[in-house]
């Protein structure tokens, strides 16, 4: 096993400044700062004090907590957690990038937790390399990085899958709802919407598609402003809280479902079986139990080394009474 000498002439500095980079990241110039995080990386290097104390404490980063499905995740990950020694800690970022200068930031909490899930949101190199570094595994959720696991949703078959079955319906002008078009889990279910539709030889209508933030609220605001401009006679939502904003508008315009119009989620909150909302259901309860299973094997010794794969889970359509 290598030493912290070895990697401080690895990285050319003093063993104390190897030292300081672990503990106090942001007192040392960021050049000095990445030269050691690489030269732990490549020699594998793991503190001595982090490997012999245990916190029986399973964090979980999420991007942002008002994301509809991190309630959800919340409560699977806490019911896998309950026949371990583990309990769960919850670090809302508010951020969806560079995941170690928030913990750089912060930096009793890097001392709390024994294994880390990452819930949507990016982890790129850099930030791997710390928890690395710290002997902290990790696990992604809705996300991935090379270098690490992750448990990803396939969102453009989902997607697909569910324009599908309303064509299937036959519905035959069906728009999308969705919400800030950058985010890349909303582009590959906006593809998957749009290539269903033309596989399915229907016309792609860009004036057929709306978007606003990610919540009811936003959904109602988004369903507001495509029926400005276009008639649809079914709707993909791309995810059920955008739904439920659009059940909103509907009830105020007198437009019934699944009389007047078809409607499709993706999540299937808790709440959507409430609205006999027919959804996508992304196995929240599958990949909370891989990711906790993953963290124990690593954390037990019995996965000595970092899995760098890729899982990718399609979701399975739940068909309620928003449809025809």
């Amino acid at each position: 096993m290598a030493s912290i000498n070895e990697v401080a002439r690895r990285a050319g500095v003093s063993a104390s400044t190897v030292s300081r980079v672990l503990n106090y990241p942001d007192l040392v110039k960021p050049v000095t700062r990445e030269s050691v995080f690489s030269a732990i990386s490549q020699l594998d290097y793991s503190p001595a004090s982090k490997k012999s104390k245990r916190n029986n404490i399973i964090g979980l980063a999420v991007s942002d907590i008002r994301i509809p499905l991190v309630g959800k995740m919340m409560l699977e990950i806490e019911e896998e957690l309950k026949e371990t020694p583990y309990d769960l800690l919850i670090f809302n970022m508010n951020t969806k990038r560079e995941i170690h200068k928030f913990f750089r930031k912060k930096l009793g909490y890097r001392k709390k937790f024994d294994g880390l899930i990452v819930f949507s949101a990016d982890l790129d190199r850099e930030s791997l390399d710390f928890f690395h570094s710290l002997d902290i595994p990790v696990v992604l959720l809705q996300n991935r990085c090379q270098g690490e696991k992750s448990i990803s949703t396939n969102n453009y078959q989902g997607a697909f899958d569910a324009v599908n079955f309303l064509i299937g319906r036959d519905y035959r002008n069906i728009a999308f709802i969705g919400w800030e078009p950058e985010d890349d889990h909303l582009i590959d279910r906006f593809h998957g919407y749009k290539n269903a539709i033309e596989k399915g030889g229907l016309p792609f209508q860009k004036h057929c598609t709306a978007f606003s933030f990610l919540s009811t609220k936003g959904g109602y605001l988004a369903t507001k402003e495509l029926f400005s401009s276009c008639r649809p006679d079914a709707i993909f939502y791309a995810s059920d809280s955008l739904a439920f904003g659009g059940y909103q508008y509907f009830r105020e315009k007198g437009i019934t479902v699944p009389g007047d119009i078809g409607i499709v989620g993706f999540d299937d909150l808790e709440m959507s079986s409430v609205f006999a909302l027919t959804t996508m259901d992304q196995f929240v309860r599958v990949k909370a139990r891989m990711a906790v299973s993953y963290l124990i094997d690593r954390l037990s010794g019995k996965l000595p080394k970092p899995l760098d794969e890729e899982i990718w889970i399609s979701p399975k359509l739940v068909i309620r009474g928003s449809t025809r």
